[in-house]
């Protein structure tokens, strides 16, 4: 299979097309539409196909993909975890039944699962297969939609994120806050941050540094803007406030939200902004540049690269520059141990492996 797949990747690589001076490498296949495009001296190869509706991936301890996917509808309680065998392409449906995971980790000899308002965890036997799941936390507030991915922090704590739905101008209790639960005492979560109304995906980078995405929802109204608001990328300092519902974007007062100049200044300024409604759905460190982030904009069809900058006072800005376009849904990335970048596509069910 993976001789196959290494065949069919060859055959559906373009010639190098010249675009404004610059090189670019185009890959198709018969499911994804228009051809992935990517900077000049980098390629793409399919490496899993058959997925339904991936949402988070990881390394399973027994060194093969587990990925969560939804399978049917999203509200139809089929979602799975399945392993994938990347030398042989098969896979192995690990626990079946879930309703809308997007978030799996591996911590503490157990597989923990972001369900719509639930946090699960299924302990690992001997042959490292999770066990029936258990309720660790219900009833979180949620957007109707999902709570995002899970971390894994370098201390051993799993980052997660709570979001909520809205009740008129007000954000119901709990919502927009990222948090960090300890797996030995999983009923006693601590607050990271607040202010964030779906901080779906999150990254540590080499140096501790704890970065998220934010996915804005609902109208609001600035100085000089109305309608929806940008996203985000933050890199989060404990204990923070990055001002949603009453700000958005630049620290600008939400004016249909009660909000004034004072309010936003005590907020965290976010990194760079992405266009409203882009859905920022994974956040990793290129894995040949650690001053490079990759994010997955979901609705924008791209995988844009954020270039840092760390100011004079310790702050960080971005500048943000398309990596890979034309994907359907780009979903979740992940890094592999030698150098290469996993991008799996939600609405084709395809993992690609981009290398440099």
């Amino acid at each position: 299979m993976r001789d196959f797949l290494r065949l069919l990747t060859l055959v559906l690589l373009l010639l190098v097309a010249c675009s404004g001076g610059e090189s670019a490498t185009a890959v198709t296949d018969p499911t994804s539409k228009p051809p992935l495009t990517l900077p000049d001296g980098f390629t793409a190869e399919v490496v899993v196909a058959g997925l339904s509706r991936p949402t988070q991936f990881i390394w399973g301890p027994d060194g093969r993909l587990w990925v969560a996917q939804l399978v049917e509808g999203e509200n139809d309680g089929a979602g799975q975890v399945v392993a994938v065998d990347l030398a042989t392409g098969e896979q192995e449906v690990l626990l079946a039944g879930l309703n809308k995971p997007t978030g799996i980790a591996v911590l503490d000899n157990a597989l923990w699962l972001a369900e719509a308002d639930q946090l699960l965890r299924a302990d690992l036997d001997d042959d490292l297969k999770p066990q029936t799941s258990q309720v660790v936390l219900s009833d979180m507030p949620n957007n109707g939609r999902s709570n995002g991915t899970l971390t894994v922090s370098p201390e051993g704590q799993l980052i997660y994120e709570t979001s909520g739905r809205r009740s008129g101008n007000q954000a119901s209790a709990g919502s927009g806050t990222l948090w960090a639960i300890n797996p030995a005492q999983p009923d006693n979560p601590t607050v990271l941050a607040t202010g964030l109304k779906n901080a779906y995906a999150h990254v540590f980078d080499g140096n501790g540094r704890l970065w998220t995405t934010e996915i804005g929802d609902g109208a609001v109204t600035g100085t000089d803007f109305e309608g929806q608001p940008p996203e985000e990328l933050n890199l989060i300092i404990p204990g923070a406030n990055y001002g949603w519902p009453q700000c958005f974007g630049h620290q600008e007062p939400a004016l249909n939200r009660a909000s004034t100049p004072e309010i936003c200044a005590q907020t965290v300024l976010p990194v760079t902004l992405f266009p409203p409604q882009s859905t920022p759905t994974s956040i990793v460190v290129a894995p040949w540049d650690d001053s490079v982030l990759l994010v997955a904009l979901w609705l924008r069809q791209e995988v844009t690269a954020v270039q840092l900058e760390e100011m004079a006072d310790g702050r960080f800005t971005g500048s943000n520059t398309p990596f890979i376009t034309g994907l359907a849904n780009p979903q979740h990335l992940l890094p592999t141990p030698d150098g290469a970048l996993l991008v799996s596509d939600y609405r084709t069910g395809i993992i690609y492996r981009i290398e440099n």
